[in-house]
């Protein structure tokens, strides 16, 4: 096999939801759909995958496919197959050891692991750059699309005072030690993030009936509800991403808020979210954090995620002061 395909075995093997050997339409575009092709346009690249014209892609066409795409990039996947070696034998060796090594050795071993870290991250930072800078065009460039998104609220700090009281609680009246209570002071920003989300949540106005002269110039928001079904043994590595998710969201400008339901004794949970407009969905879709979500959560997910959007009147939607 071609230097750097087993890069793309494991692409195709997080893709193949069901475990049949095979990429349907339907978990193709799941996985590579990317908020800037169409569905027209992923279903014409699957066809152009799928040289055996089966309705269906195999890890050898795909692998073909990309094998005939990679130009400048061949050596950088021939070099993260080797580096995927090269780290597991290291780290085994390490393993074995590192703790019967000298204070000084262990001292360099730690050094030498932040330092592959750091320059690990270093290249991860200019391909991200490079790669969100071709994505910012190609939606600059395309008309608008309707596409699958990640959406995440909005968290203000009305509530802070529950944070502020509980610090100042636990400086004067607990021996608990100086790790610990920063712990617990983490816990209790969460406490104060949650109950801020309960004071400002989002409450529908309807009307009976709505005239609008122009409907173009209409003010719209956006409603998205996205479906999950997490796999029984790893929901609880869903809801951790989730809450990871949730808690970042905070900072995104235009998602108006995000409520999650979960099924009680399933793994079936439900993400309800409002964004100002359109545009700001389609924004954020393309953002490192929804990325991140998505593909932390191809092998978590027992069937890819379902979603419906649609847009409603602005004036129905009141945020509770």
């Amino acid at each position: 096999m071609e230097k750097g395909m087993t890069v793309f075995q494991d692409v195709f093997r997080r893709a193949d939801k069901n475990d049949d050997n095979c990429l349907s339409l339907e978990e193709f575009k799941s996985y590579f759909g990317d908020g800037i092709l169409t569905a027209d346009e992923l279903e014409e690249l699957f066809n152009k995958i799928d040289t055996h014209n089966t309705n269906n892609i195999d890890v050898g066409e795909l692998c073909e496919y990309f094998s005939a795409h990679l130009g400048p990039f061949k050596e950088i996947f021939g070099g993260v197959e080797d580096m995927s070696v090269f780290v597991s034998s290291a780290l085994q060796q390490t393993s074995q050891v590192y703790p019967d090594k000298s204070f000084d050795d262990q001292f360099t071993v730690r050094v030498l692991l932040k330092e592959v870290s750091g320059q690990l991250s270093s290249l991860m930072r200019n391909i991200d750059a490079a790669s969100d800078h071709m994505e910012r065009e190609a939606m600059t460039d395309r008309a608008p699309i309707s596409q699958v998104a990640i959406i995440e609220p909005v968290v203000s700090s009305s509530a802070g005072w529950v944070a502020r009281r509980a610090r100042r609680q636990l400086s004067t009246q607990t021996s608990v030690p100086a790790d610990g209570i920063s712990s617990l002071t983490s816990e209790v920003n969460r406490l104060a993030c949650l109950l801020t989300r309960l004071e400002q949540k989002v409450k529908i106005n309807p009307v009976d009936e709505e005239i609008v002269s122009d409907e173009s110039k209409a003010n719209l928001a956006f409603l998205v509800s996205r479906k999950f079904t997490a796999i029984d043994e790893k929901d609880k590595d869903f809801r951790s991403n989730l809450r990871t998710y949730v808690d970042a969201a905070g900072k995104v400008d235009g998602c108006t808020t995000v409520s999650v339901r979960a099924f009680a004794g399933t793994s079936h949970y439900v993400i309800y979210e409002i964004w100002g407009t359109e545009e700001d969905w389609k924004t954020h879709f393309a953002s490192n954090a929804s990325k991140t979500f998505r593909r932390e959560n191809v092998d978590l997910l027992d069937r890819p995620e379902q979603l419906t959007s649609m847009a409603i009147p602005a004036k129905w939607i009141m945020t509770q002061d």
